[in-house]
């Protein structure tokens, strides 16, 4: 239960991340469901001490969670496992990727999904060939494409911005 109600969490906490607007004033435990109160039975005790936007983030974590089939829950709970056993400084590079993908505009976002969903569709041989090679570039080799990649549009204000750190 630890480990869901921490899936629960990530979940929520990934909401805040992606612009979840909260609600002003609050969610009441009782206009939780059943089934989220349960789930979050932990909470219950410091609920209405909580600010209302952590509730709003909670309360859809919960929801989600409890929308997935036993196949997503388990693989939510190895997909937060993974970033638990990350250090500080990747999750911090991982949050500021985040939030460079969503200041792209939708075109740009679109793009990068539809590539990376042709990359998953390649052969496992070919994929790691090709995770070899990006990793093998040199740091001016990987400024130079992320520059060609990142069109000057793809900013809401039309300014490119590089994105490596």
């Amino acid at each position: 239960m630890k480990t869901k109600l921490r899936i629960v969490s990530l979940v929520a906490s990934l909401l805040l991340l992606a612009g979840a607007a909260g609600a002003q004033d609050g969610i009441a435990w009782d206009d939780l469901t059943a089934s989220q109160r349960t789930l979050l039975s932990e909470h219950e005790s410091g609920w209405d001490q909580m600010d209302a936007s952590r509730q709003e983030q909670i309360a859809r974590g919960a929801e989600r969670w409890l929308e997935m089939n036993q196949r997503q829950q388990a693989q939510a709970q190895e997909r937060f496992q993974q970033w638990q056993n990350l250090g500080d400084d990747q999750r911090g590079m991982i949050r500021d990727r985040y939030e460079l993908f969503r200041s792209l505009t939708p075109d740009a976002r679109n793009r990068i999904q539809d590539t990376y969903r042709r990359f998953q569709r390649l052969p496992p041989d070919r994929r790691m060939e090709l995770q070899r090679r990006f990793r093998d570039l040199t740091p001016d080799q990987l400024r130079r494409l992320r520059d060609t990649r990142l069109r000057p549009t793809d900013r809401p204000g039309g300014a490119a911005m590089g994105m490596g750190r």
